[in-house]
């Protein structure tokens, strides 16, 4: 009887430990990246598409700094992946490599539940946003990851990433859209295409 009590509270226990919810797979947003390597804050358009492991990043211009901003298109469904650079500033089009595997925007199976909060006010009838927190570390390739997710949908709020390659890079989510508003956003830009054949 004892070993039945003590069997029924351990289930009772393991049952309430949080799993990671399910991240829609195809989303846009606005996004702002702090990004250690180039050592600024930027604000961009994201549009994301889990399954065809495609990711394009408008950045938005601010003509009030001399800074550097970019049109990027990642197609790691090619094979090598493709990385589709397009200066804003200057319209010149870099094409490289992606020599690193698709990091989708979710929360990885293995990660700990570091746990939940509310945004914006939480005595108030649908003022607040409930969210859970979640991290895992990677001691093998040197990463640390940290993301906090919404309770309804699991959409991203906030995702800080770390690598040696990368360096610190935390993105904020807001304004997300299920679904994608124009499928031709995976195309690389014109430019980036080189001339036309003759």
């Amino acid at each position: 009887m004892k070993a039945l009590i003590l069997l029924v509270l351990v289930s009772a226990a393991y049952g309430q430990v949080p799993e990671p919810c399910r991240t829609p797979s195809v989303w846009e947003s606005r996004v702002g990246i702090q990004d250690s390597m180039r050592g600024f804050y930027v604000r961009a358009k994201l549009s994301y598409d889990r399954y065809n492991m495609r990711i394009r990043r408008i950045e938005e211009v601010d003509e009030t700094r001399e800074k550097e901003y970019f049109d990027v298109l990642y197609l790691h469904n090619t094979m090598p992946g493709k990385e589709y650079r397009f200066n804003l500033r200057t319209k010149q089009c870099e094409t490289r490599e992606l020599n690193y595997p698709f990091r989708p925007i979710e929360i990885p199976m293995n990660a700990t539940h570091m746990g939940d909060f509310t945004i914006g006010t939480k005595g108030a009838p649908h003022e607040g946003v409930e969210v859970s927190l979640w991290g895992e570390r990677n001691q093998q390739e040197g990463d640390d990851w940290v993301g906090s997710f919404t309770h309804t949908g699991c959409v991203p709020v906030n995702d800080m990433f770390y690598s040696n390659r990368t360096g610190r890079v935390t993105t904020e989510f807001f304004d997300v859209t299920l679904g994608i508003a124009d499928a031709n956003v995976f195309i690389p830009p014109r430019e980036c295409m080189g001339p036309p054949p003759p």
